[in-house]
């Protein structure tokens, strides 16, 4: 509850001149004192409260204004209790508050005194103060009451935090990067060893100073060297930094994108905003565009590591209260989706801000005053459930969080440490920068690759060097890359998959490739590598010191599984007559097999007595250095001979006659998918399937979909072969009034009774509809399209005919999106275009043929 004394006496004083000059009596620095913290400049205030004190230290109001502006200042919050503590002494609830010479103290005392023993921890006598102040709270002032009462949940759940700690060890990040000035919002290059971070120091680019006081925002860098220590911050760039607030907000895993706060100026409400790392310097600052930015405040945002997903924070109109976190979606085209408030699982009517995705795209974490919290601010993390939403939101816990603001929290890559920023005792400004080690948190399950180019003896670093990652088996562009000053470059690479790294020198010549496999079954890992370059000066162009070809081999037990297999026998035969035998660590590997030039090669595993199946490549024609990876499968796939497992499918409609031509899809567990039709008779046979298995069948005609029905093939025997029907309802909706009131495939429309504005939920189009478009959301943002129609027949509702339409397609829009949850989608990679109209042929005061402006009642929705 913000500041509440000031409305008290804010009718009083609102005419008042904003500042008084006086000769300096106790009744001037009163007044003064006042009206500064009418404008919120408590550090002001407090300079003239304090000259008062020093006239009269037992005015029981001027102790409560004193506390009140402690409580409300940056870095002296705790010295709040001993004022407070004597205005509760001296409360009366005949106080006049706009009076500089009362010498009571409002009833607000005992709230305000509670609010100070709860930031020190004082648990028991803060609950005995709200007590105190509930006797003088009229019983209908449900606003108070409501108040009091969470401060007292807020009371009772700290003390429950602080009896059971969290197994963290938390260090300041020391003098060199903290100072006596504010720190805070850090943003973490996945290797952690460049930290970027807000600062509010005397250096400040501009040096000029808010209304409280305060040196404005710059950005600035530290470094951490081989023996872990942080090198004193400096400017980001000139680029980033101007002479008004300019702060830090996050940085992707790869270090190549830093996203930035900047006050609007002239009134207007800060922005967000994304610079770039050419491998020299950041760019100049870009917007995002779409809506991220309006007239309204834009306070942090996160990108995922992909960069396909935007989460902010705003306090635009329409929210759940005060700030909340929004998200965005990359388009196709590489825009930006309209954002889509997260909704109150995790937004509250409170405040919610300092947004955080780790890079394995699962974990979420952002600050809250409205979640479960110990007071102020506190660290929350959500995790990504299976219908693609952030749910089961939970407290970070003590000693990360506290009873003052907790915020900025960002994760290493491995999720055993965060970096955080707190007001916590013992730190050296009002806030620091911390790291809080958790040795018992659970590894994340992805890989880290950490690279360093290193130049020659004498020699700087190349300019324009860049590496390109790309999934082998797509050629998808992963991530471009450019390493730093020092030639260090990072990438998060998700599991599962093999990426081949290009090194690539001015105009795209490549001096160095490899190929990286990462496997399903890690945890995490990190994979480190190290590329020399020969002299630049001496051969006039960029060329990597090592000319070897090297082979890394991954063995696992097989492809659905993908265990390693220890002491695998890996046996590798040249086409020059060589043979080789090596075996395998405990992750399955053996990494850097020299290989010669242009021989082909043959590759056998071997395991318990089964062997794997060849594997042949080749070195003709490559050019060196270039590492290759290759996986081998011990056990082969079991496939059930021809004819012994198969699937029989009966595809009829409600009157049980059998539909030809209609379309079958199978899909396993696995993801493995089987498409047929249909024949004369309405049957599919032969389709193969395998034992202990779980699958889902369905089948389509002329955008008529059966329901999906699953089923699993545990303990099949031999030649067994499974029957199963499906059902298609082929029926016409009855609002469809006109033969092209049929809707095309693939989109969705209904038709209206006079004045009505709900659509039939239950009929088989709209599930079909509602269906897939929560298939095509889980898979990639699409757009919505929305359109809807009202005739000119007269209608009362929401006041005329134009109010009834967009009620139409506000109401559908409403529905589709809570469906599209409910069957699995995810309604925030979408965006609605919504329209509406009137139409049709004028009304002639013909009630009797209403029918004939049917048509011209509809709601359609189409999918772009």
């Amino acid at each position: 509850m913000k500041n509440l004394f000031i409305f008290l006496f804010f009718v009083v004083l609102c005419n008042a001149n904003a500042q008084t000059k006086g000769d300096g009596s106790y009744k001037d620095l009163v007044m003064e004192g006042n009206y500064l913290s009418l404008e919120e400049n408590y550090n002001m205030a407090l300079q003239n409260y304090m000259q008062a004190y020093a006239m009269d230290s037992t005015s029981g109001l001027l102790n409560y204004n004193i506390g009140v502006c402690y409580l409300n200042t940056l870095t002296t919050k705790f010295k709040a209790e001993y004022y407070l503590e004597h205005a509760v002494k001296k409360v009366s609830n005949k106080c006049v508050i706009d009076d500089p010479m009362e010498k009571s103290a409002p009833p607000l005392a005992h709230y305000y005194y509670g609010q100070a023993l709860h930031l020190n921890y004082k648990f028991d006598e803060e609950l005995k103060q709200y007590e105190a102040f509930e006797k003088y709270v009229n019983t209908k002032d449900k606003e108070w009451k409501k108040t009091i009462s969470r401060d007292k949940d807020i009371c009772a759940f700290a003390k429950t935090q602080m009896q059971a700690p969290l197994n963290v060890q938390i260090v300041g990040l020391g003098d060199s990067v903290n100072s006596q000035y504010p720190d805070y919002s850090p943003a973490l290059s996945a290797d952690e060893r460049m930290l970027i971070f807000t600062t509010r120091r005397p250096t400040t680019t501009g040096g000029m100073k808010d209304d409280n006081g305060n040196y404005y925002e710059d950005v600035v860098v530290s470094y951490k060297d081989d023996a872990g220590n942080w090198s004193s911050p400096r400017s980001l760039s000139e680029s980033i930094n101007g002479n008004g607030m300019d702060a830090a907000i996050n940085i992707t895993p790869d270090g190549q994108t830093l996203i930035l706060y900047r006050d609007g100026g002239d009134g207007m409400g800060g922005n967000i905003y994304y610079s770039t790392f050419d491998g020299a310097d950041w760019s100049p600052i870009k917007d995002f565009g779409s809506d991220v930015n309006t007239k309204f405040q834009e306070t942090h945002a996160c990108l995922s590591a992909d960069g396909n997903v935007l989460i902010f924070v705003s306090n635009r109109s329409g929210g759940y209260g005060g700030r909340d976190l929004y998200r965005c979606v990359k388009l196709p085209t590489g825009n930006w989706s309209k954002a889509l408030n997260m909704g109150p699982v995790i937004n509250t009517e409170y405040d919610e801000d300092g947004a955080f995705i780790h890079p394995d795209g699962r974990t979420f974490f952002f600050t809250s005053n409205g979640h479960k919290t110990m007071g102020g601010f506190d660290i929350m993390f959500a995790t990504l459930d299976e219908n693609n939403q952030f749910s089961d939101v939970q407290n970070m816990g003590y000693p990360i969080n506290t009873t003052d603001d907790d915020v900025f929290y960002v994760t290493s890559p491995d999720g055993k440490r965060g970096y955080f920023s707190s007001a916590k005792d013992g730190g050296l400004g009002e806030k620091d920068l911390y790291m809080a080690s958790m040795p018992e948190a659970k590894e994340k399950p992805l890989a880290l690759f950490k690279g360093q180019i290193v130049p020659a003896p004498g020699e700087k670093l190349p300019e324009d060097l860049v590496i390109i990652v790309k999934d082998k088996e797509t050629g998808e562009i992963i991530g471009t890359y450019r390493p730093k000053q020092n030639g260090t470059f990072t990438t998060i690479l998700p599991p599962g998959r093999e990426y081949t790294f290009s090194y690539q020198a001015p105009k795209g010549n490549e001096f160095y490739s490899e190929d990286v496999f990462v496997s399903n079954d890690i945890s995490y890992k990190e994979i480190k590598r190290e590329v020399a370059l020969e002299p630049v000066t001496l051969l006039g162009t960029v060329k990597a010191k090592s000319n070897a070809l090297l082979l890394n081999l991954v063995v696992m037990d097989n492809a659905k599984n993908k265990k390693p297999i220890e002491n695998a026998k890996l046996t590798v035969t040249g086409s020059d007559g060589k043979v080789h035998e090596y075996s395998t660590n405990a992750s399955g590997r053996h990494d850097n097999l020299p290989l010669a030039l242009d021989v082909d090669y043959k590759i056998i595993a071997e395991a318990n007595g089964t062997k794997s199946e060849m594997v042949t490549m080749s070195t003709k024609g490559i050019k060196p250095p270039k590492i290759f990876s290759q996986t081998l499968f011990i056990e082969k796939p079991v496939v059930a001979p021809k004819g012994e497992y198969s699937l029989e499918v009966l595809v009829r409609n409600k009157k049980k006659k059998p539909i030809k031509n209609a379309n079958v899809t199978l899909v396993d567990a696995n993801g493995s998918k089987f498409e047929g039709t249909t024949d004369d008779n309405g049957m599919l046979k032969n389709i193969p399937i395998d034992s202990d298995l779980k699958y889902e069948l369905s089948a389509n005609i002329d955008n008529k979909v059966s329901d999906k029905l699953g089923f699993n093939t545990n303990k099949l025997k031999s030649k067994t072969v499974l029957k199963k029907t499906l059902v298609i309802d082929q029926s016409t909706t009855a609002a469809v009034a006109v033969a092209d009131n049929v809707a095309p495939e693939g989109e969705y429309q209904f038709f209206f009774k006079y004045g009505r504005t709900k659509i039939d939920e239950s009929a088989e189009d709209w599930k079909n509809f509602v269906n897939k478009v929560a298939d095509l959301s889980k898979q990639k943002a699409i757009t919505l399209d929305v359109y809807s129609s009202a005739s000119r027949v007269p209608t009362r509702a929401r006041g005329n005919n134009k109010g009834l339409a967009s009620s139409r397609a506000k109401k559908t829009v409403e529905k589709l999106t809570d469906a599209i949850n409910a069957a699995g989608g995810n309604a925030s990679n979408i965006t609605f275009k919504r329209r509406s109209k009137v139409n049709g042929p004028r009304y002639n005061n013909d009630p009797r043929k209403r029918k004939k402006y049917e048509p011209y009642q509809y709601v359609k929705a189409k999918v772009f």
